[in-house]
């Protein structure tokens, strides 16, 4: 278990992390999909000047129940939100869990950049599982031709990677952003 100290983690292990994430996830899908997002979370703190590993965390786990709430999606993210309590993790990391899921907990940049980082990560990796060479040399204008293609990658909800506006970012910025944080997870994936 991490020991946290008033709102700042004493000891960060992102191994520990993806290890919890890996248990909790049933699928391997799901765990490639939560560190896609933990990618695209960890550049976006780099971006805006935040804490990475709190940002990452919060990638990494905003799913984290998807595989056992698919069933019952009135129980998504509150599941997880037990889980990382109490594991001990951080409220402003069990908030933007929960925000992914639920509105009203959209209060701030992290639970509002949730949202948009959870769609385009989907986006990018169904674009880097396309290409022989992956996540590498991927451009921000073949992103947005797959994004114009509502059949590809049909599940991703583009709108909510449009509201990458509504964290101060234009979308090339968003999605160029989105690539490189995929290109820092991509040997964990399988995207190397």
């Amino acid at each position: 278990m991490i020991a946290w100290a008033e709102d700042r983690p004493v000891s960060v292990d992102i191994a520990e992390a993806r290890a919890f994430a890996r248990e909790k996830a049933l699928k391997e899908g799901t765990y490639a999909h939560l560190v896609s997002v933990e990618g695209v979370m960890r550049a976006l703190a780099r971006h805006f000047g935040e804490d990475e590993e709190r940002w990452a965390r919060a990638g990494l786990f905003h799913d984290l129940d998807q595989d056992l709430t698919a069933e019952d999606p009135g129980r998504h993210a509150l599941l997880a939100a037990e889980w990382l309590r109490a594991r001990g993790e951080e409220e402003p990391v069990v908030n933007a869990v929960l925000a992914h899921a639920r509105p009203e907990f959209r209060t701030n940049l992290l639970s509002r950049a949730i949202v948009a980082a959870d769609a385009l990560a989907g986006l990018l990796r169904a674009v880097a599982l396309m290409r022989p060479e992956r996540a590498a040399g991927m451009k921000v204008s073949s992103v947005r031709k797959k994004l114009g293609e509502k059949s590809f990658a049909a599940g991703v909800n583009r709108e909510e990677i449009r509201q990458c506006t509504e964290i101060g970012l234009e979308l090339d910025r968003f999605i160029e952003i989105g690539i490189e944080g995929l290109q820092l997870v991509a040997g964990e994936i399988g995207l190397a």
